[in-house]
């Protein structure tokens, strides 16, 4: 029985997140604990998570806390390093980096850096991300018992963070191997990227359509043709419905628009705004031939 405590009053995702990785990395965890403040049998006690709060930083007791002095790292950055996994998470999930940032500059100084005016930032909150913090803030005992939903949640979350990872390193492993890219234009195939659209095709017997298949799209396309400015598209196995191809469009609107494949035989569905369609599972040879003809 183990249980973990943290700090009292506004929760951010800071605290959210490092118990929902918690929860999910420690099975025996079954409580977790809102207060003020820690008892020193609390805070040396190294069978309780100590997270943001007690100013100690020490993971030989379980404790991750930031405030004792001037650091770059919140609660969550602390404990992704105490499980050496730092670097992995901020290659699957950008976001991190942010959330580490805002935490410890706060949220003004960090829009400031970056030129971002708070209407900005405000119309780009997570309606989702807020419910569940605030849910969380609400409470004083989160456990097995009390507030049991929101336990199962926050231990759901952490073990989908982690998943991510392993998917995210799967899918990369698996798309080196089977990534075609290729460049095409009303003549064809060709071999200067600046005479077409730049494609980049991956087309698997089991699709997995996740957003960190885009990640690693966008990834390859920047590290292959880091100065291409031009429009390009992804093509990738999809299931919906089965068997069949998704195009997706990047960039600018006056090379390619999708919605042309409409009238052709096997295409299931073209948006009218152009960016996206999706075809029936063909050759990449008659692939070709469609994203050919959405050539403007």
């Amino acid at each position: 029985m183990t249980k973990i405590i943290t700090h009292s009053g506004i929760s951010h995702l800071d605290d959210f997140l490092s118990v929902c990785l918690i929860t999910h990395k420690d099975k025996s965890v079954d409580e977790i604990i809102r207060q003020a403040e820690l008892s020193e049998y609390e805070l040396n006690n190294s069978s309780i998570w100590k997270v943001d709060i007690g100013k100690t930083h020490n993971s030989a007791i379980k404790a991750f806390d930031h405030h004792q002095e001037e650091m770059d790292d919140c609660a969550f950055s602390l404990l992704l390093k105490y499980w050496d996994i730092w670097q992995k998470v901020i290659e699957v999930y950008s976001w991190v980096t942010s959330v580490a940032e805002i935490d410890t500059l706060g949220l003004g100084k960090f829009l400031e850096d970056r030129r971002i005016l708070y209407e900005k930032y405000f119309e780009l909150e997570s309606f989702i991300e807020s419910t569940f913090v605030e849910l969380f803030q609400k409470v004083k005992v989160v456990s097995k018992k009390k507030n049991k939903l929101l336990f199962v949640i926050m231990r759901m979350i952490g073990k989908r963070f982690f998943e991510g990872i392993e998917t995210y390193q799967r899918l990369e492993r698996n798309f080196e191997s089977q990534l075609n890219v290729i460049t095409i234009s009303k003549e064809g195939v060709e071999e200067d990227p600046s005479k077409g659209i730049l494609v980049l095709i991956y087309l698997t017997q089991k699709p997995e359509y996740c957003s960190h298949l885009f990640r690693i799209f966008h990834k390859y396309k920047k590290k292959l043709f880091p100065n291409y400015r031009g429009s390009w598209v992804i093509a990738f196995s999809y299931d919906r419905p089965e068997n069949s191809i998704q195009l997706k469009r990047y960039g600018g609107t006056s090379q390619i628009n999708l919605s042309k494949t409409r009238s052709m035989e096997k295409t299931h569905f073209a948006h009218e705004k152009g960016f996206v369609a999706t075809v029936e599972s063909m050759s990449e040879e008659e692939l070709y031939t469609y994203i050919q003809h959405a050539l403007l």
